[in-house]
């Protein structure tokens, strides 16, 4: 058993007791009910552009080079997680990027990933103390106005970062570099579109209109959405129909220009939304919902009938299930009762469905060649086999909480993890990404250089060290992957089995 494993069974023998897991499951974004996602959603999400937690200091695609094909990496994902401690950190977002090409990932995984943190405090120039829906925002924003938006850092048009190049033609589009300009240039159709006006119409509003989808981005959205709340700001009074968001009324307003186009008008804004299209589809990954549901597994939550006694899975909600929940709670605290995963795991073993066969005999001849962290990590993801990722951050007065490795080799040691080098303190376990996720990548997984991995582990700094003057601090990813022995007749990753991301 690895170092790391005996430490997991002392902490469980003293009582100790571990921080929560939270798990992530990927959702399509509702675009028809919620409009686009937004920065002020304070969200987690996968793939798209980064939402920018710093809407006036957006980071520079030379932070996320990857150090194998030295190209920009596309954003993967982004957690919104904000502490207490410190006050800098009362909105915090982890983002992660990862470079598309497999073969820089099987030749040096280390540098495929890159992870930075980024925060602020409560009182800050772009968001209100509080939300809106809080009985007391009218006092404790009052004074608070929306940060202009023609502030804003301009961004790059194909992968979302900070975008100081300006196509010298149009100066509409912004780049982060001439790699991605090109790109743009000429597998998109900027080429076809850069410098063209919408076709003439008598109504000057229609071409105004349809020059706004000129960039169709998020970002118009987003910029529209805070201009138009400063101005119901300002004038203390919203408009008549209140019951539309911002955003629902502006892609309601742009619905109803499509269907007063004329023919020529509707040509040019069907090649706007395909220049768009091929530049998101070649160059990011997909956008999904991050939503988060915590883990409940163990044999307690059985007994309290707060999970499926066959399978592990958190009951619905019910009649008088906060008060359950409570009174578990409460027994944890007082270490009344401890916790005995092995029991609640039982129930997963014949449900077992994604890296090995189920079948008795198969899984009777396997069960010797896989090494016994593959098959934790196999029965424990198996009572909720859709999630991709695993939030455990370090809570105060809690056992520092361990990921679920892959594989008993390769296990990181704590050497393997630096600490922050801005404070000097131990950065520690915050979540990791797991291999389901790729299912949600559109990645051809037939290709030879297909991107794949085990799991993908992200500590941070446990102080959350704040450094004045500096938006974005580097946080490592420990990138595992599936050994040979326990991926015995299954797929299998090839390469070291533990790497580590930095700067």
């Amino acid at each position: 058993m690895s170092d790391a494993a005996s430490q997991h069974h002392v902490n469980h023998a003293k009582g100790e007791e571990e921080a929560p897991v939270m798990l992530g499951f990927a959702e399509p974004v509702d675009f028809e009910e919620h409009g686009p996602l937004l920065p002020e959603d304070f969200c987690s999400k996968i793939g798209g552009f980064p939402l920018w937690l710093n809407p006036e200091h957006v980071l520079d695609s030379k932070d996320t080079l990857c150090d194998q094909c030295h190209k920009p990496m596309p954003f993967l994902l982004q957690l919104y997680s904000p502490e207490d401690h410190p006050v800098e950190a009362f909105h915090r977002v982890i983002y992660v990027f990862c470079c598309k090409n497999g073969a820089c990932h099987k030749k040096s995984p280390s540098g495929s990933f890159k992870v930075v943190r980024s925060q602020l405090g409560q009182y800050n120039p772009y968001y209100t103390p509080v939300s809106k829906d809080d009985e007391n925002a009218e006092e404790e924003n009052a004074g608070w106005l929306p940060f202009p938006s023609s502030k804003h850092a301009k961004t790059c048009f194909v992968c979302g970062m900070y975008g100081p190049k300006v196509c010298s033609k149009c100066h509409k589009v912004t780049y982060c570099g001439p790699d991605h300009q090109t790109i743009h240039w000429v597998k998109g159709l900027h080429k076809q579109l850069c410098g063209t006006k919408p076709p003439v119409s008598s109504t000057i509003t229609l071409d105004s209109g349809l020059a706004d989808l000129s960039i169709s981005s998020n970002t118009a959205l987003q910029q529209s959405k805070m201009e138009d709340e400063g101005k119901e700001e300002s004038e203390g009074k919203h408009d008549d129909d209140e019951s539309l968001n911002t955003v629902e009324k502006r892609m309601s307003q742009h619905g109803a220009l499509t269907q007063t186009l004329t023919k020529e008008q509707q040509d040019y804004a069907n090649k706007l939304d395909i220049d768009y299209k091929l530049v998101e589809r070649m160059n990011r990954f997909p956008e999904f919902e991050i939503i988060s549901e915590a883990e409940v597994f163990d044999q307690e939550a059985i007994d309290e009938g707060l999970a499926d006694e066959s399978s592990g899975d958190e009951q619905e909600a019910e009649e008088g299930w906060e008060v359950k929940a409570a009174k578990l709670k409460a027994k944890r605290e007082k270490n009344v009762i401890a916790t005995d995963v092995s029991k609640s795991l039982e129930g997963a073993e014949n449900s077992m469905n994604a890296l090995v066969p189920v079948g008795d005999e198969v899984y009777e001849n396997t069960k010797t060649d896989i090494d016994a962290a593959f098959l934790t990590f196999q029965k424990r993801v198996a009572l909720y086999p859709d999630q991709v990722l695993r939030y455990a951050r370090m809570e105060y007065e809690l056992a520092n909480p361990e990921p679920l490795y892959v594989s008993d080799v390769g296990i990181p040691k704590p050497d393997d993890v630096p600490p922050c080098p801005d404070c000097g303190h131990e950065r520690t376990f915050e979540f990791q990404i797991l291999p389901q996720l790729l299912n949600y990548l559109s990645i051809d997984h037939s290709a030879t250089d297909a991107l794949d991995f085990g799991t993908v582990l992200v500590y941070s700094c446990k102080d959350n060290c704040h450094v004045e003057g500096k938006h974005y601090q580097h946080e490592i990813a420990l990138v595992q992957h599936f050994s040979e022995d326990g991926m015995q007749g299954g797929n299998m990753t090839t390469g070291l089995n533990v790497s580590v991301s930095s700067k």
